[in-house]
């Protein structure tokens, strides 16, 4: 964690066991935590200026949703990434978001549509001007339109846990080797979906988007476990 910082000028919420596990989240997601680092209750405390009790509490939090590790008598660490665990949350996001659309793509309004038209406007601009930290946080926004139309909120509780756990391995490694165009021509495929309120193309077209990221996180993790045998016998 040396020359890391997880501190940021946002303002505290009331819970500081929220701010915690939020900064903490945010910066396993973007990679400044990487997969296997390990989490000094003391030193996070002190770079966040809270007591090391919201800390734990946070590191607990974080454990039950499969972010962070703890190993008995020896400490928290950040978890690490596997094939295994991708294929299970993209399955999972599969079930549940095809639901969503099912039950919130018909009760899309006009202001709803408007909404994704200006998103995905700026996430044409961010793939020209090379933002992939823009274009992730507004291929987030852009999604979770339709699926907060399905009025649920315990479905919207399970649709984010899975956002946040595939958030690390699209941030540190899929969106990176995937084209943003192509991710682009989906959105503007899929953007004719919903307007047409098409709930069959709708879930169509997410299919191939997630297949994508999928399959580049697949191709990635090969060869890194490849890398890996070939250091082992150097």
């Amino acid at each position: 964690m040396a020359g890391t910082s997880i501190m940021s000028s946002e303002g505290r919420p009331d819970g500081l066991q929220d701010f915690v596990a939020r900064r903490l989240a945010k910066a396993i997601a973007s990679g400044d935590l990487p997969p296997g680092t390990r989490l000094s209750p003391a030193r996070l405390a002190e770079d966040l200026g809270v007591s090391h009790i919201p800390v734990r509490e946070a590191l607990a939090a974080l454990e039950a949703v499969g972010q962070v590790k703890r190993i008995p008598r020896v400490g928290f660490f950040v978890a690490e990434l596997s094939t295994d665990d991708i294929e299970d949350i993209y399955h999972w996001r599969q079930v549940l978001e095809d639901e969503a659309h099912r039950l919130g793509v018909p009760k899309l309004e006009e202001a709803d549509l408007a909404r994704m038209r200006e998103i995905n406007s700026d996430m044409l601009k961010a793939v020209n001007e090379r933002n992939t930290p823009a274009f992730v946080e507004l291929n987030r926004t852009f999604h979770f339109v339709p699926f907060e139309r399905a009025g649920s909120e315990h479905l919207i509780r399970f649709i984010t846990h899975l956002w946040d756990a595939a958030a690390r391995y699209q941030n540190t490694m899929a969106y990176v080797r995937v084209p943003k165009s192509l991710l682009q021509e989906h959105h503007d495929a899929l953007m004719q979906a919903f307007e047409a309120r098409d709930v069959g193309a709708v879930n169509g077209w997410m299919a191939k988007h997630r297949g994508i990221t999928l399959d580049a996180i697949r191709k990635i993790h090969a060869a890194a476990a490849e890398s890996e045998k070939a250091d082992q016998k150097a």
